[in-house]
């Protein structure tokens, strides 16, 4: 880099490990990595799901880095703070996807009406 370049290219301060506002798709946990390590967020939860098949032990990653990693609305929350917006956030977003497929299991399995005896 040479000595033109203006600041304003330059990033303001250091990275911040956060959760991801845009590449979530439960918790924002594997979107905030990539956007920290700027990689693509599909690669990140590839590598997760191959962790989850191989042994299962990305799936204790991803809670422990859910309960530690703060949203990036909450990055400058006391840590406390932090850590209860995300239980709130995962308690929702767990009952949003217990809904979701609970509503989807009836439609493939709910008790549909007999057809009517013809006379």
């Amino acid at each position: 880099m040479d000595d033109n370049t203006p600041n304003s290219t330059l990033p303001s301060g250091p990275k911040r490990l956060c959760r991801s506002r845009n590449q979530r798709m439960f918790l924002g946990i594997c979107g905030g990595l990539a956007e920290y390590f700027d990689i693509d967020p599909t690669v990140v939860r590839l590598i997760f799901a191959a962790g989850v098949l191989v042994g299962g032990a990305s799936i204790a990653v991803y809670a422990v880095l859910a309960l530690i990693m703060p949203s990036a609305e909450s990055i400058d929350l006391d840590p406390r703070a932090a850590a209860q917006e995300t239980l709130n956030e995962a308690s929702a977003e767990v009952r949003r996807l217990a809904d979701a497929t609970a509503a989807r299991t009836k439609s493939l399995f709910g008790r549909r009406d007999p057809p009517s005896p013809s006379a």
